[in-house]
């Protein structure tokens, strides 16, 4: 899953450090159906691959919805976790355990809840008597709402001193490039670009993913033809069990052209 795959990138840091410290991740729009059917799954197979390593964790789901509608949709989809079949039953039911109890949600819509949700991130690092690693803010939101998030997390939710921040925003956003390269300027004004992920999690389908490496692979046969000069457009069309989003399809076609087709190439 892609979501597993940027998040142990996110940490791959962690792993050279000495001291002990604590990693908080928050899941922004936690009761959508994108997270609900991939993205805490994702959380929790990172916590599988990451616990007992050194570093202690916290998971913060985080929506619009009223704190108690949105605990009970956070609570059954945290029973619905599983484990990878190599796992042992009596294993994974002990890591769930652990996952939930380090799980919560809250309703994030105020400047107030951010600071709010900030200042018990740093009571929980105290009582644990660790230092703060960092903070990963995932948005999956609508991108209109992102500029909104990005002012609130830089204002009262950024770590002190010492401590990482990364967000992790999804793409293709906006309806056209005009709108596009707005969206990216505005995040910028927030966060420094190394504090910014990019994903496309249309990307990360096996199918999809394997163009890129295919023209890679045949670069001396392909170079003279696969370009812009000779490529009209690229189609990509799936046959999806779940409906897209209509925050998602109308930016396909706004695509950066030289993704796919090597720039001016």
């Amino acid at each position: 899953m892609l979501a597993v795959a940027v998040f142990v990138a996110l940490l791959g840091c962690l792993r050279a450090q000495e001291l002990r410290g604590h990693v908080s991740i928050v899941l922004l729009g936690a009761t959508g159906d994108l997270a609900k059917k991939y993205l805490w799954q994702g959380l929790f197979q990172l916590y599988l691959e990451e616990a007992g390593k050194g570093h202690n964790f916290s998971f913060h789901g985080t929506a619009l919805t009223a704190t108690e509608q949105g605990q009970e949709v956070v609570a059954k989809v945290l029973e619905s976790l599983s484990c990878p079949k190599d796992v042992a039953p009596a294993r994974c039911a002990e890591l769930k355990d652990q996952f939930q109890r380090l799980s919560q949600y809250r309703q994030l819509k105020t400047t107030e809840d951010y600071a709010a949700l900030s200042k018990d991130i740093e009571a929980l690092v105290q009582r644990e008597g660790l230092w703060e690693a960092g903070r990963i803010f995932y948005f999956s939101v609508p991108p209109f709402a992102y500029t909104d998030i990005a002012r609130s997390i830089n204002s009262s939710c950024r770590p002190g001193p010492g401590a990482w921040l990364r967000v992790v925003l999804e793409k293709p956003f906006g309806h056209n490039h005009l709108s596009a390269q707005q969206l990216a300027t505005d995040l910028g004004s927030f966060f420094h670009e190394e504090e910014m992920y990019r994903v496309d999690h249309y990307l990360g389908k096996q199918a999809v993913a394997q163009i890129l490496p295919f023209r890679d692979q045949n670069r001396k046969a392909l170079d003279g033809l696969w370009n812009r000069h000779h490529v009209e457009r690229v189609e990509i069309v799936m046959k999806e069990t779940v409906d897209a989003e209509d925050h998602r399809a109308p930016a396909i076609p706004a695509l950066a052209p030289g993704t796919l087709l090597g720039g001016a190439g």
